[in-house]
Formats: C-alpha cells, sequence, structure tokens
C-alpha cells in the first residue's frame, strides 16, 4: 500500500498516538516487509499513523571496529519503505548517548513519551537498550504498565531457515543475487548521484557513470551484470565493478558502471543500478590491453544474461520511483 507523503525525521518528536515499529532495518528484506505490514493492518485498525524508528549509524556500526557490511543507506531504505506505507520515518543516530540508554529509558523516554507509541511491533528476537539487555517480554511488561500493547510478528523463513540481514550479506559476499532476490523479496540495488570519475575508462572504449557507495563496507564487490535506473524513462543494461581502485587515495570504494547502447551526460542525476548477476573478482591487469580484452568478455557474458532475464512488468518502470526528468 502506498502511502501520500512519507516524513523524515531526526530527532523524536511526540506528533500524537501512533503504531511503532522499531529495528535496524537494513535491507528492507520479507522478514522486515512482513513486520512493517503487521504493524500498517494494526494501525490501519486504530486510525493510526504508521511511525517506523530506526538508526544511522547502525548499532553494529557505531559498537564494532569491524562493522558488518552495510545493504541499504539511508536514502535507499527510505525508497523501499515508500510503498510500504510508512507514515513517519524517525532516523535517530546512534551514538553514546543512545548506546548508554537503559532498556527502561528506551521505553518509556523514546517509544512512549517522545514517539507517543500506543502499539509496539516488534520481531521475537528483538533487543533493546544498554548492553542490549531489553528482550520483547520486558518489552511487554514495560508498555503494559503504561496502558499500550505489544505485537510480536513471527520472523519470515526460506528454505527452512529464518531470513535475515546477515543471512543477505552472506548470500551477496558469495555472489548468489538471485539467492538474495529471493531472501530479499526485490532486487539488490545501490542508489546515489553520478560523479565525476578518472574517466580512464573512456580512454579504452568503455566510459562509466560513477557512484560513491556511501557505506563503510559494501555487501557486494566484483564485477556484475546490472540494470540502470533512473538514466532514462526504461533500465539500461550495463557492466559494472565495485571495489576499491587503484588510484583513489583515500581507499573508499567506487561503483563505476558502462551502460551499454547507451550514449549520454549523467553527472549529478540520481540513479539506482540493480545488481543482476556476478561475473567474476576484481584482478589487477598487467597493461590497457589486457584489461580491455577482459571487459569485452565481461560485456558479452553480461549481454547473454540480461538478454535472458527480460523485464517483469513491475520492472519496466522504476519502482522505486526514481526516476529524474532531465
Amino acid at each position: 500500500m502506498k502511502s501520500g507523503k512519507m516524513i523524515l525525521e531526526r530527532d523524536v518528536q511526540n506528533r500524537g498516538p501512533c503504531v511503532v515499529t522499531v529495528g535496524g532495518f537494513d535491507g528492507i528484506h520479507r522478514g522486515h516487509q512482513a513486520l512493517i505490514h503487521s504493524a500498517r493492518e494494526r494501525a490501519m485498525e486504530r486510525a493510526l499513523p504508521l511511525t517506523l524508528l530506526t538508526f544511522d549509524p547502525l548499532p553494529q556500526e557505531f559498537l564494532n571496529t569491524l562493522p558488518p557490511a552495510r545493504l541499504t543507506t539511508l536514502r535507499e531504505k527510505l525508497l523501499a519503505l515508500h510503498p510500504l506505507g510508512v507514515n513517519r520515518v524517525v532516523s535517530l543516530r546512534f551514538d553514546a548517548a543512545l548506546a548508554a540508554t537503559s532498556a527502561h529509558d528506551f521505553v518509556r523516554t523514546i517509544l512512549i513519551q517522545s514517539l507517543g507509541a500506543e502499539t509496539v511491533a516488534v520481531g521475537e528476537n528483538f533487543r533493546f537498550g544498554h548492553r542490549r539487555l531489553g528482550d520483547v517480554d520486558l518489552l511487554e511488561r514495560l508498555l503494559a504498565r503504561a496502558g499500550c500493547e505489544l505485537r510480536v510478528v513471527t520472523p519470515e523463513e526460506a528454505q527452512g531457515a529464518r531470513i535475515s540481514s546477515t543471512r543477505i550479506r552472506e548470500s551477496l559476499a558469495r555472489g548468489a543475487l538471485d539467492e538474495a532476490r529471493t531472501l530479499l523479496g526485490h532486487p539488490y540495488r545501490m542508489t546515489g548521484h553520478v560523479i565525476h570519475g578518472q574517466a580512464r575508462g573512456r580512454t579504452i572504449g568503455y566510459p562509466t557513470v560513477n557512484l560513491l557507495p556511501h557505506r563503510r563496507r559494501a555487501a557486494v564487490r566484483g564485477i556484475f551484470a546490472v540494470r540502470v535506473h533512473g538514466a532514462g524513462p526504461v533500465p539500461y543494461n550495463g557492466v559494472a565493478s565495485l571495489g576499491i581502485r587503484p588510484g583513489l587515495d583515500d581507499g573508499r570504494e567506487l561503483l563505476e558502471v558502462h551502460l551499454l547502447d547507451w550514449t549520454g551526460d549523467l553527472y549529478g542525476r540520481l540513479i539506482s543500478v540493480e545488481f543482476v548477476a556476478f561475473l567474476r573478482e576484481e584482478r589487477r591487469f598487467d597493461d590497457w590491453a589486457d584489461l580491455r580484452r577482459a571487459i569485452d568478455t565481461d560485456v558479452r557474458e553480461a549481454r547473454s544474461i540480461l538478454a535472458s532475464r527480460p523485464l517483469s512488468p513491475s520492472e519496466e518502470s522504476d519502482p522505486w520511483g526514481i526516476i529524474a526528468t532531465p
């Protein structure tokens, strides 16, 4: 269900009674979608708006020196949430103060007093508060004291195992994009504005559009067959490379995409890159001729794969609604 305009807030404000669902929501996978759907149902029953509380950075990113790969940036999360009927997204900065908040204070101060929660919907493995000491049993007791209710949603499963962001990261790390798509319930994508690169691809006949993934660690790396949304009225096929490129002083990952059968200027354009199939690992080449031959092979393989994967009706236009008009 598509709501109207979705509100994004960076701090908690009580805008009246609401139904709240809370979590990291990295990937907006099928388990997240089921949780949001359950919360949305309750919101409609009670004629209340649905608020989704999430965190940026994710708690694991703040607490761990080597955090897990990020599936979705905040922008990508918002684009995926909008069609699910969420009315308001509150994205709190996870910092030392929030990490030190006790489970009792999190419920009383943030969920009830600040957000106005009358119903809270979470997954059955939800943990919260300092050192993750709070669980669903404690949450139910604390909400009941305030006259609020808790809705606990059973995890979604696939192939007999729980769907989780961790499981999807593992699939993506193996290049198992079809498996990841099944767990996500949608293709895996990265979205961002096209930036200027070093124009090296242009010198060998393969110009690229370049995006910064805006993650401490990307969940995928290598060479891929892709579809690009936002470059025009229909998706364009392409070959993408994601990794740390030689010559980038800061060591940031870069997503470089060569669009097949397309010419133009996309600088500054917001596009979405859909990862369709893994082709190979990145590797260094001794000279430009070797690199050119490898890309020739990548392009032939990508054309073959993408030709065998025609667009479904839902993919003919950009399902995230980010197509920009020139």
